[in-house]
């Protein structure tokens, strides 16, 4: 009897050994790694908010923070890029820190008590190749449609240089999402 109660017991803690490695396979689980493409997606989303705040023709202010969410946003993005394009780590590397920066300055409620400051022509290092160049235009496109809206009236040619800004980051993004396919 003492031999069946032992066993038993011996059970029971083996199956209780058991259970605890599977809560920590769940909370791996539940915390998927961001692909490349649902970044891209994030991305175009976002730029597409963009294209269509100017096709309403909003105000100045509203494509500022809009611009700005979307320059903030696409660090995630050029730091994942450096794996697929090795060649362009240089400029990528500096244009997350870029975005990282402008981060920086917009959760800084100093900062957004004044005027929040963008460097809207950033030293990027020079492109190794073509892949390079599309990938800066996704930070330099929204820069260029930033310092369109810093301007208190905008003109309807504003508004039209800065939708071929914005409508120039889709192509680069296609681009991009078909060379980092190729690779």
């Amino acid at each position: 009897m003492k031999h069946l109660m032992f066993s038993v017991f011996v059970l029971l803690m083996l199956s209780a050994c058991d259970d605890k490695p599977e809560p920590e396979q769940t909370e791996m689980q539940q915390t998927p790694e961001v692909t490349l493409q649902q970044q891209f997606d994030s991305y175009k989303g976002l730029a597409w908010q963009v294209v269509e705040a100017l096709q309403n023709q909003s105000t100045a202010q509203q494509l500022q923070d809009l611009t700005l969410k979307l320059i903030t946003s696409s660090t995630g993005l050029f730091l994942n890029l450096k794996a697929q394009l090795p060649e362009c780590e240089a400029s990528l590397q500096a244009m997350a820190e870029a975005t990282e920066f402008q981060q920086q300055q917009s959760d800084d409620t100093e900062a957004l008590k004044n005027v929040i400051t963008i460097n809207v022509e950033p030293e990027l290092p020079e492109f190794a190749a073509p892949s390079c160049y599309h990938a800066q235009k996704l930070l330099l496109n929204p820069l260029a449609v930033y310092k369109f809206a810093e301007q208190a009236d905008l003109a309807q040619s504003d508004y039209q240089k800065a939708k071929l800004k914005m409508t120039d980051s889709f192509a680069r993004i296609k681009q991009l999402e078909l060379i980092t396919a190729i690779e």
